[in-house]
């Protein structure tokens, strides 16, 4: 048995999903300091100009030395808006993505005030569509070195525009512009594969 600990995403990407899918128990991590340019307020997503990136406000601009589960959205700011606009020109034309459009779409109209909220749902949101609701723990207490755990909330955050050359391709928007992208977030694999997201996934290499 295999147990994981992961960080808690804005949208995770195809390797989060995969590390998640690959391990029988998972720890999600709630007590860590908040990690600037990190997966933790920014996704990317296969834009018409190539890859682009989505990034939430934060309250207090660069000045987050708090608790990641402290941390507070920018709503002054009209980042939703901006953000489902982008979702939908670059996933509009997607074979599932008025299957599944539905769900996400209230993330970006409710306002929330805290991030670790915010992406909570939304991952919960993301595994039940792609049919992968595995229980997971959000942890009790911060550990810098955990014993019983491959740790992945590092290797996450260093740089987002680091691909996963393991990932087979699948038809993407744009691609005939810009090639195959891969590790983009959830939504990237929902929208063009649908109900066989958790399959392709399970299909990669280590």
């Amino acid at each position: 048995m295999t147990t994981a600990l992961l960080e808690l995403p804005y949208l995770p990407n195809a390797v989060w999903l995969k590390n998640y899918l690959k391990h029988d128990a998972i720890f999600v991590e709630r007590e860590e300091n908040f990690v600037k340019s990190s997966h933790r307020n920014r996704c990317e997503i296969a834009g018409a100009n190539d890859r682009q990136q989505l990034s939430i406000p934060l309250a207090g601009g660069r000045d987050h030395h708090q608790l990641y589960k402290t941390v507070r959205i920018d709503n002054t700011k009209l980042w939703q808006k901006i953000h489902w606009q982008s979702i939908i020109s670059a996933y509009g034309s997607t074979p599932f993505f008025e299957y599944y459009a539905d769900r996400f779409q209230p993330f970006y109209e409710k306002q929330y005030d805290v991030l670790f909220d915010f992406n909570y749902e939304i991952l919960q949101t993301v595994l039940k569509a792609i049919k992968a609701e595995k229980p997971f723990e959000l942890t009790a207490m911060f550990e810098k070195e955990p014993e019983g755990k491959i740790d992945y909330r590092k290797k996450q955050h260093a740089d987002l525009q680091t691909p996963d050359s393991s990932f087979s391709r699948y038809c993407q928007p744009f691609e005939e512009r810009h090639g195959f992208m891969e590790n983009l977030c959830a939504l990237d694999l929902i929208f063009n594969l649908g109900p066989q997201t958790k399959d392709y996934l399970l299909g990669q290499k280590e």
